[in-house]
This record gives structure tokens, C-alpha cells and sequence, in this order.
């Protein structure tokens, strides 16, 4: 679907200091083949809560997405090829390790200049539970 099944594979969802913007500069890309890749991302959180943030930050610009808006959204869908053999396994009788992270970033959002707060609850390694707004 969306022509991404042979695509570069990468396996890190983030790109470095990325600021995407509602009204953002650049040409603007077909809005009805970027609500369909947003609108099945979407359907992905579900199973893979990894994702949810960017799916989120992406699904702002849904009237008007600009390429950018549409090369994060297909960052999105190689990041989901790259990793689709990630897996949970949780071993009977074994003891875990709980951690936990948080950020904030202070009027960050570049649209309405709102605070940004997350957090991540692990165990071990796994994500268990989290939160971006």
C-alpha cells in the first residue's frame, strides 16, 4: 500500500530538530493520499504505540499538507517496515526493572507557541505506558 513495500528500511522514527508547522513553506502535496497514510497510521497505534506522537504531530496538517508533511508521513511507513519484527516477550518468573522518563518543552509548538509534555513508562526495556500533549 502507498507503494512503500520496497522502500529504504530505517530504524529510527526521529529526525534531529524537526519543526513541522500548520502553515508551513512549500508545495503543497494531494490532501486525499495523505489522509489516507495519516488515517491508517492512525489505525497502526493501536498495536504499535511507538509511532503515536508522530502520527499525531503529522495528523495537524491534514487540510493543507505541505512535502514535508508528506516525507514525515513516510518516514513513518519505513520506520514501520524497518522494525515490523519487534516484539514483546515476557518470561515467566523472571524479575523486571521499572523506568521511567519524562520531557516538557516550553512553548515549542511553532503554530501556537502551546508547552509540549511526554513521558515513557518502561519495563526493562519495553514501553508499558505513555503520554504526549
Amino acid at each position: 500500500m502507498f507503494q512503500m513495500q520496497y522502500c529504504n528500511l530505517i530504524s529510527t522514527l526521529y529526525e534531529y530538530d524537526l519543526k513541522l508547522n500548520k502553515v508551513s513553506e512549500g508545495k503543497k502535496v494531494d490532501n486525499t493520499l495523505f489522509k489516507q497514510i495519516v488515517g491508517s497510521l492512525i489505525y497502526l497505534t493501536a498495536t504499535r504505540p511507538d509511532i503515536m506522537h508522530f502520527v499525531s504531530l503529522i495528523s495537524k496538517n491534514m487540510e493543507s499538507p505541505t512535502e514535508m508533511h508528506l516525507l514525515v508521513a513516510k518516514r513513518i511507513l519505513r520506520y514501520l517496515q524497518g522494525t515490523k519484527q519487534f516484539k514483546l516477550f515476557y518470561k515467566k518468573g523472571e524479575k523486571s526493572e521499572l523506568i521511567g522518563f519524562t520531557d516538557s518543552d516550553f512553548a515549542g509548538d511553532q503554530d501556537d507557541r502551546r508547552n509540549t509534555s511526554d513521558y515513557v513508562f518502561m519495563l526493562d526495556t519495553w514501553v508499558v505506558s505513555w503520554l504526549s500533549k
